[in-house]
């Protein structure tokens, strides 16, 4: 179910609340017994700034990627903004192509940890 949320930022449910600021850092949220966990999510660097069409989405595709692989909300949400930085790189909308090993790769050397 979709909330109401002010313009600067961006709100979407997949069994879990993750909220994409615009400022550059995300926030997770996830439902606690007593009261709700947040955790700011560091921003990924970009290798260069090309184009930003598609960044949403492939923030969303990583969030997806991660939910779908049983990861823990912070390691997804890494995941998403790892997934925007490398899209910007490249010109449309979802021309980038790369490897899950790449990808990895990639995470590891943004966040210091390992995906598998």
């Amino acid at each position: 179910m979709r909330s109401r949320a002010p313009r600067a930022w961006s709100t979407f449910s997949v069994e879990r609340e993750a909220v994409q600021r615009t400022s550059g850092t995300a926030l997770s949220a996830a439902p606690s017994q007593t009261a709700a966990v947040v955790t700011v999510i560091p921003p990924a660097r970009e290798s260069e700034v090309v184009d930003p069409t598609g960044c949403g989405d492939a923030y969303r595709a990583g969030l997806i990627l991660g939910l779908m692989r049983g990861l823990d909300l912070p390691t997804c949400g890494r995941m998403a903004s790892l997934m925007g930085a490398l899209k910007v790189g490249h010109p449309g909308t979802q021309n980038q192509k790369f490897t899950y090993d790449e990808f990895a790769a990639a995470f590891r050397e943004q966040f210091g940890d390992a995906l598998d």
